[in-house]
């Protein structure tokens, strides 16, 4: 199985990408040339522990790094959607977002977050360079002049 897909399965953003990319790389080196690594996260080692022997044994000391470079070459090269929030989501609902958004548009491997504390209930999407603000706050600057408008009639 390819690796990248594999590490895609239940990855969602390009910031958990590298960082399980970083862990599984420490954790080969580990077990192939015995470095002493980092403690892992309760969170990282069930992950870890999580990914099938098949895909850890297809790892050796002649093609580990190789591999590696590889995989890097290939994650410069997604194109990620970026999601722009008023918040900082958590852990759960990035896990949320990425379930919908792998079963809703399947061709989508991995998204980036980013805050924008100035939308207003909704999103902005960036897919492929293309800006889109799905936020109330698009909505009223669509209506801008009509809102004024409006408001004005009461004002006098």
């Amino acid at each position: 199985m390819d690796i990248l897909t594999t590490l895609l399965t239940n990855t969602y953003t390009v910031q958990d990408l590298r960082h399980r990319v970083r862990i599984l790389k420490s954790h080969l080196e580990n077990i192939l040339f015995g470095h002493h690594t980092e403690q892992l996260s309760p969170e990282d080692s069930r992950w870890i522990g999580s990914l099938p022997h098949s895909f850890t044994n297809q790892f050796n000391k002649d093609n580990v790094y190789p591999l590696f470079d590889q995989l890097e070459d290939q994650i410069k090269k997604l194109n990620p959607l970026v999601i722009y929030l008023a918040f900082e989501p958590g852990q759960e609902q990035i896990e949320k977002i990425g379930q919908w958004f792998k079963k809703n548009l399947a061709k989508l491997p991995v998204f980036e977050i980013k805050v924008d504390p100035g939308l207003l209930g909704g999103v902005a999407l960036v897919n492929s360079g293309v800006y889109k603000d799905y936020s109330l706050r698009s909505k009223i600057q669509e209506q801008e002049e009509t809102i004024l408008a409006e408001f004005k009639k009461y004002i006098r």
